[in-house]
Order: C-alpha cells, then sequence, then structure tokens
C-alpha cells in the first residue's frame, strides 16, 4: 500500500507505504518526513507498513495557534494511526520523537506494541538545553550560521569528512531554507519536553538506539531512556545525530529484529 501524496487526519499529514508489520515513524525539531529519515523509510517499507507523519508546523502539517503540546501531538498520531487503520503498531521516535512516542506510549499502552527511540532524550540536558537556545537565537540572525551549525551539530565525523568548503556552504543555505515554519515552537517544546517520569511506566518493549558520534543529543541520552524503561535494550551505532541517514541498514535491521521478536 503506498500514499505517495500523502493524508490528512487531525491535522497532521502522513505517508502510507509498504506492507507488513506496521510501524509509525514520529520526528524531532524541524524535522519531516521528507528531511528526516534519508533511506531508512524505504528500507522499513520494504518488509514493514510505514504510517511516516509530519508533526504540527512540519512538511504539510497545518502549524496551529498557540504552544505546542506533547500530549496534543500524541493525540493526534493515536487519531491518525486510528484512520489509517492501525490498532497495534510499533513506534519510531527520532531525537524529540523520541518523548513523543514515549508519551504516546504512556496515553495508548493498548496501541503500542513496541518503541524504538532513535537518537532521543526524556529531557533536555545542560549542553542540548544550550545547543536549543543557540538555534532559536540564530533562526533569526543568520541563516548561513544556523545552515552550518546544524551541519555541525547533526553530522557525523565521517560525512563531514566527504565536504569541501563549497559543499559546505551549498549544504547549509539548504538546510538553513529548508526549515519548516514551526521550528520556533519545535524548539520551544523540545525546551519544556520532561517524559523521565513516564518511563518506569513504559509497559512496551524499547529498543533505544544511540548514534555514537551524536554531538547535539550526546548517547547519555539513550542510556537516561534505557535505564528508565523496564524491557528495554540499548545499542549504539556510528553516527551523528543524523543516524537514521548515515546509518539506514544498521537501524532498518535492528528496527525489523524488534517488530519480529
Amino acid at each position: 500500500m503506498s500514499t505517495p501524496s500523502g493524508a490528512h487526519h487531525a491535522g497532521l499529514h502522513y505517508t502510507d507505504q509498504g506492507s507488513g508489520p506496521p510501524v509509525v515513524l514520529v520526528h524531532g525539531v524541524a524535522g519531516g518526513i521528507d528531511t528526516s529519515w534519508g533511506n531508512l523509510l524505504e528500507l522499513l517499507a520494504e518488509h514493514h507498513r510505514v504510517i511516516a507523519v509530519d508533526n504540527p508546523g512540519s512538511g504539510n502539517s497545518p502549524l496551529p495557534d498557540g504552544p505546542l503540546q506533547l500530549d496534543t501531538i500524541a493525540d493526534s498520531i493515536a487519531l491518525t494511526a486510528e484512520r489509517a487503520g492501525l490498532e497495534h503498531y510499533t513506534v519510531v521516535g527520532y531525537s524529540m520523537g523520541s518523548a513523543i512516542a514515549v508519551r504516546h506510549a504512556i496515553r495508548y499502552p493498548h496501541r503500542v506494541a513496541a518503541l524504538a527511540l532513535i537518537a532521543g532524550f526524556a529531557c533536555p540536558d545542560p549542553r542540548l538545553r544550550l545547543a536549543l537556545h543557540t538555534w532559536r537565537d540564530l533562526l533569526d540572525a543568520d541563516a548561513r550560521l544556523l545552515g552550518r551549525y546544524l551541519l555541525q551539530q547533526s553530522c557525523g565525523p565521517a560525512p563531514l569528512a566527504q565536504l569541501d568548503h563549497a559543499d559546505i556552504d551549498r549544504l547549509a543555505e539548504r538546510t538553513a531554507a529548508g526549515l519548516p515554519p514551526g521550528t520556533r515552537r519545535h524548539i520551544d517544546l523540545a525546551l519544556s519536553v520532561d517524559v523521565r517520569d513516564d518511563l518506569p511506566h513504559v509497559n512496551a518493549p524499547a529498543l533505544v538506539i544511540a548514534a555514537a558520534e551524536d554531538l547535539l543529543v550526546t548517547p547519555s541520552h539513550s542510556d537516561v531512556l534505557a535505564q528508565g524503561i523496564k524491557d528495554s535494550r540499548l545499542i549504539q551505532v556510528l553516527a551523528g545525530h543524523d543516524a537514521p541517514a548515515e546509518q539506514p541498514m544498521a537501524i532498518s535491521a535492528h528496527i525489523h529484529a524488534l517488530t519480529h521478536r
């Protein structure tokens, strides 16, 4: 099954690809279906039915009035999954999407078969908080510097080593120009996230995937997630924060094992 142009439910745009055990993909700050997953979405769709959502203010999902709320996004994802005909599914959360996935599992435990949390966090530590404030300050100040900053924070050493100065300038401009309209509110939401008290109450099995070279959401955040969720397994992939794009085959294989356990 595939709906290339996507659909809208509960204010969220989503795409529907593949067949097999269902998985729902939830991205993080300033991400989107087209920008967050690299080749991971297509690899997962070879053996799964993949519902990928655009969070509010990203991609083709409208930005609502007022601050974004974790509970509201979790509820919108539930309604989107229901309208897509899913009853029991694995939620794959990336970056802030991991916190959304955890809250979704708490609010809808009967629906969540498992969690896969990629380069995620339960609550921003001082380093991540500083990075988010810097990101917000650069939004209006200097788009070129913002693009460079995001590349430096998100890319692993190996991908960066393949870029020359012209590549970096081009990618930085494209990154900054492609930021969705909801970016500022995404940052505000990320700064307010704290699902640490939710973790002991997650009943679904969780695969926690740390990105060993992540400068933005350091692997210690994955330690918190894995230690807090009772039925969890922690693994590391050699990647920066852009792990779905840098290590799609490894991550896809681990998620496949999770959904077929």
